[in-house]
């Protein structure tokens, strides 16, 4: 193993940082899948567990509409299997759809909607109008789009023929926030199969989706609410500080939503494993955030939208991570923010021997597996253990981690996980 004094002669002192004492001394993250313990190893099993829970009681609830479901996106929409735990996922997604964000969609004028559409696509097309695209979508996220977001019980008279008749415009809401675009095609599948189904059949599936994501809201947060302690904090506290800004509805989620994406990363990483361990070649994405306070002094080599770690900076974690996967055959490639994440994917998409191990913060892990799902990459995802990103979450930049144990063992083929129903 190369010594610190070896590795520091790979580049200049100067381009190595100092981080001092102070620095180190952290407030709670908004989540840590650490708790108080040296890595996220009991995360991993308490979330296994759930997830076990989970699949039983969606099994329980709603086994004849997720097989119907899946016959209908097969056979009709023509689209390759997926697991029935992956299709558990989609309902709670409904689910929290209607609980969380059909208040506020019911809310928000059609025009509103579409003009922020307009923008969001304006931001994509258009480097030079982005800032004016992104400012323009707070404020009328701000006035328009936040006025009812809530997470209390349906009200009675909130029916599911009700939300039934609504699903289109929220759907179309969704998109135009420009933070669920994965999940609204999601979403859009299921609108498509009610539509199908005789009006009773629908509706009883709307009571079963809310029903599902109620007993979920409760149990998760029994299970899992530990490692979300600081979103509650941070919201009332650092959130509602902020004013108005293009992040709001991403910062603003509630303990649920995290939840639902850890889970998320459970199922569909057991559901996609085989065909991950098929591949002849693997790779590794991880967010920039890793560098921390070495992105300043970072050196890494790009090739149009490859960018890999030139080992400029000893004390790295994407150079240590770097090292270490190199032994086991997988080639680490860094993303510099999830907004860009389609264009790495392209790539990928195009080269159908790779698996994509995808390392991402908890909030991105859903729209990420979905995506990566739809392009037909061979992925497995793993949560940073918690947010050290300046852009989102803190004052100042800090190096994030995550259980390498658990991608290492994804990459070797040796991860003991079940498989899903």
């Amino acid at each position: 193993m190369e010594s610190q004094k070896e590795l520091a002669m790979h580049v200049p002192s100067q381009s190595v940082p100092t981080i001092s004492p102070a620095s180190r001394q952290l407030p709670r993250p908004i989540y840590d899948l650490r708790l108080i313990l040296p890595n996220s190893s009991g995360f991993y099993a308490d979330v296994a567990r759930f997830s076990h829970k989970l699949l039983a009681e969606a099994e329980f609830r709603a086994m004849i509409q997720l097989r119907e479901y899946s016959d209908y996106v097969q056979f009709t929409l023509h689209e390759p299997p997926r697991t029935l735990g992956e299709y558990s996922i989609e309902i709670l997604t409904l689910g929290l759809a209607f609980s969380r964000y059909g208040r506020a969609a019911e809310a928000t004028p059609d025009w509103a909607v579409a003009l922020a559409r307009r923008l969001f696509t304006l931001r994509h097309a258009s480097a030079r109008f982005k800032p004016l695209s992104d400012s323009l979508r707070a404020h009328l996220i701000r006035l328009f789009f936040m006025r009812r977001i809530s997470l209390a019980p349906l009200p009675r008279h909130d029916s599911a023929s009700r939300m039934l008749d609504a699903l289109p415009h929220l759907i179309a809401w969704l998109q135009a926030t420009g933070e669920f675009e994965q999940e609204a095609l999601r979403l859009n599948n299921w609108r498509s199969f009610l539509r199908s189904l005789p009006r009773p059949q629908a509706i009883h599936c709307i009571e079963i989706a809310t029903s599902l994501f109620e007993w979920f809201r409760d149990e998760a947060n029994e299970a899992l609410g530990a490692y979300t302690r600081g979103v509650p904090a941070f919201l009332a506290n650092e959130y509602s500080a902020r004013g108005c800004r293009e992040d709001q509805l991403l910062c603003g989620k509630k303990p649920v939503e995290y939840h639902l994406c850890m889970v998320a990363a459970e199922i569909m990483n057991r559901s996609l494993r085989a065909d991950f361990e098929s591949k002849s070649r693997k790779v590794v994405l991880v967010p920039a955030c890793m560098r921390g306070p070495y992105t300043d002094f970072c050196r890494a080599r790009t090739s149009g939208t490859d960018m890999q770690c030139a080992a400029c900076s000893p004390g790295c974690a994407v150079n240590r991570l770097t090292r270490r996967l190199r032994n086991l055959g997988a080639a680490v490639f860094l993303v510099p923010h999830a907004t860009g994440f389609s264009r790495w994917l392209e790539r990928w998409q195009r080269e159908p021997d790779t698996g994509v191990a995808a390392v991402a913060c908890l909030l991105n892990i859903l729209p990420g597996g979905y995506e990566m799902r739809a392009r037909n990459i061979a992925s497995q995802c793993v949560p940073l253990d918690f947010p050290g990103c300046q852009k989102h979450w803190r004052h100042d930049e800090i190096a994030t981690s995550f259980n390498q144990d658990q991608l290492v063992q994804l990459l070797a083929g040796t991860h003991d996980g079940n498989n899903c129903f």
